[in-house]
C-alpha cells in the first residue's frame, strides 16, 4: 500500500515535469548541443584517422627518422562522445537544478503541500515520490540523448563493436548518477528555501562554486606548489628508455628535448594530480568528468593518473575500480542532499 502511494506520487511528478515549458526548453537545447557534439565528434573522428594512417604509411619508411614511434590509433568513443562530458557536465547540471528546484518550495507556494499532506501520507512517502519521479525524467532524457547519438554515428558510417557499447552504456548510466547528484542537491536547497526564486538562486551558487571558483582556486594553488614555465602539450616515447617532450615556451618557440630527471611533462603531471585532488573533493562535476573520460578512453587521462597500459590493454572493470574514490566522492553529494531533505523535511512546520 505504501508502495502505491510513492508510485502515485513519482507517477504525477513525472507527467508534471515533461509538461513544464521551462524544462521542455532546457531539455530542447540539450538535446540541440548532443546531436551538435556527435556531430562534430564523428568529424573529428574522421580526421584524426586519415592522420594516423597517414602516419602510419609514412613510418613504414626507413629512410625517414621520426620523433615519435607511438602514435596512438584514436578511439571512436574518447573522440566521438568527449564533447558530450563537457555538454553534460554543464547543461545537464543546470537541467537537473531546474527539475528540481522548485520540488518542495513550489509546492509550498501554492499552498498545495498543506493540502497533500492532510492525505493519509508519511512525509517520506512525499520526498521519495518526487525524487522518483524527477529520476524518470533524468532516465528518460538520457536515454533518449543516447539512441539519437548512437543512430546518428550509425548513419554517418561509423562502426561501433561490442566494447564501444559497453562503454557508451556505462558512461550514460555514470551520467545518470551525476545528474542525480545535481537533483538532490537542488531538491535540498528546494526544501530549505521559502520560495523558487531563493531555491534556484542557492542551487546555482552551489553549481557556480563547484564548477568554476573551485577550478580557480585549485589552480592557483597547484601553481604555487609546482611552477610550470612551459606548456606541455605532447610526452611521447623515443626508445623503450628515453622520453621526450614537446614545449612551448613563453615566446611561442616550440622545442623537443629529451627528458633528463624531472621532465616539464612530469611537472605538468604533477600539477595537474593536484589540482585534480583539490576538486575532487568538492566539485561533482570534476570527479564526473574523470569518471566519464576515463570510461571513453580518453588517452589524456590515463597519461596524467600515470596509467602506462594501452587503452585496448584495460577492461572496464579496472577502469571503474580506478575511479572509484570518483564515483563515491560524486554520489556521496546525492546521499548527503538526501538525507538531509529527510531531516529538514520531516521536522518543518507544514502552515
Amino acid at each position: 500500500m505504501k508502495n502505491n502511494k510513492v508510485a502515485v506520487i513519482a507517477k504525477k511528478e513525472f507527467f508534471d515535469s515533461i509538461r513544464s515549458k521551462t524544462f521542455l526548453i532546457i531539455f530542447g537545447i540539450f538535446l540541440v548541443l548532443m546531436l551538435v557534439s556527435s556531430v562534430t565528434g564523428i568529424n573529428n573522428y574522421d580526421k584524426q584517422l586519415d592522420q594516423y594512417q597517414k602516419f602510419q604509411v609514412e613510418n613504414q619508411n626507413p629512410d625517414k627518422n621520426s620523433v615519435f614511434t607511438d602514435f596512438p590509433e584514436p578511439k571512436l568513443t574518447a573522440v566521438v562522445f568527449q564533447e558530450m562530458v563537457t555538454n553534460i557536465g554543464l547543461i545537464g547540471a543546470i537541467l537537473a537544478i531546474i527539475l528540481g528546484y522548485n520540488t518542495v518550495s513550489g509546492e509550498k507556494e501554492r499552498g498545495n503541500l498543506k493540502l497533500l499532506l492532510s492525505y493519509p501520507l508519511y512525509r517520506e512517502d512525499v520526498v521519495n515520490g518526487k525524487f522518483l519521479g524527477k529520476i524518470g525524467v533524468l532516465i528518460l532524457t538520457l536515454a533518449v540523448t543516447s539512441i539519437l547519438s548512437i543512430a546518428c554515428a550509425l548513419v554517418m558510417g561509423m562502426n561501433l563493436t561490442g566494447s564501444d557499447l559497453v562503454a557508451i552504456i556505462l558512461f550514460m548510466v555514470i551520467s545518470t548518477l551525476y545528474l542525480i547528484t545535481f537533483l538532490g542537491i537542488s531538491i535540498f536547497f528546494s526544501t530549505v528555501s521559502k520560495s523558487g526564486t531563493s531555491s534556484i538562486l542557492n542551487s546555482f551558487m552551489f553549481w557556480i562554486l563547484s564548477t568554476m571558483i573551485i577550478t580557480s582556486f585549485s589552480g592557483i594553488v597547484a601553481d604555487a606548489m609546482v611552477p610550470i614555465d612551459d606548456t606541455v602539450f605532447y610526452g611521447g616515447k623515443i626508445s623503450s628508455t628515453d622520453s621526450v617532450s614537446i614545449v612551448v615556451s613563453d615566446n611561442g618557440e616550440t622545442n623537443i628535448s629529451k627528458d633528463d630527471g624531472e621532465s616539464p611533462f612530469e611537472k605538468y603531471q604533477k600539477n595537474w594530480k593536484i589540482q585534480n585532488m583539490i576538486e575532487s573533493f568538492i566539485s561533482p562535476t570534476q570527479n564526473y568528468e574523470q569518471i566519464a573520460s576515463a570510461i571513453l578512453g580518453n588517452d589524456f587521462v590515463n597519461s596524467m593518473t600515470g596509467s602506462d597500459s594501452p587503452q585496448s590493454e584495460i577492461n572496464m572493470f579496472e577502469i571503474l575500480s580506478g575511479k572509484i574514490s570518483n564515483i563515491i566522492t560524486m554520489f556521496v553529494w546525492a546521499i548527503v542532499s538526501l538525507i538531509a531533505t529527510y531531516v529538514v523535511f520531516m521536522r518543518q512546520d507544514i502552515r
